[in-house]
């Protein structure tokens, strides 16, 4: 099996999960359209660079931009491991983001029960 196969097996259930997943919040009007595009247009160009990471390659060693062996083991691990950090940090963001507004919202609630126990 070649290698830029077996990278691009290793990435795509990440990939599909986050396309899924911001496509899921935008549906449930979580995040805004403008947040749905970048997010959406971040995950597949992710997705075109590992598709294309072999025609790559080839090119930039055609054109003399890179002297290196092609990829490796090593690699394959490597990259995959920044796609799950890139998700990890993604999800993170999306629940942080969550607590801010839930704990707004409780500010908010707070604020309107003070003021209503003071008149």
């Amino acid at each position: 099996m070649s290698r830029y196969l077996l990278l691009l097996i290793l990435n795509m259930p990440f990939i599909f999960a986050a396309l899924l997943s911001s496509l899921t919040q935008y549906k449930l009007n979580k995040i805004s359209r403008n947040k749905f595009t970048y997010q959406s247009l971040f995950w597949l160009l992710i997705l075109f660079g590992l598709i294309f990471a072999e025609t790559i390659y080839g090119f930039l060693l055609k054109n003399n931009f890179t002297d290196t062996d092609s990829l490796s083991l090593f690699d394959v691990v490597q990259i995959t491991a920044l796609v799950i950090l890139f998700y990890i940090a993604n999800r993170s963001r999306q629940k942080v983001e969550v607590i801010e507004n839930r704990l707004r919202d409780f500010h908010q609630e707070l604020s309107i029960m003070l003021s209503q126990n003071k008149k």
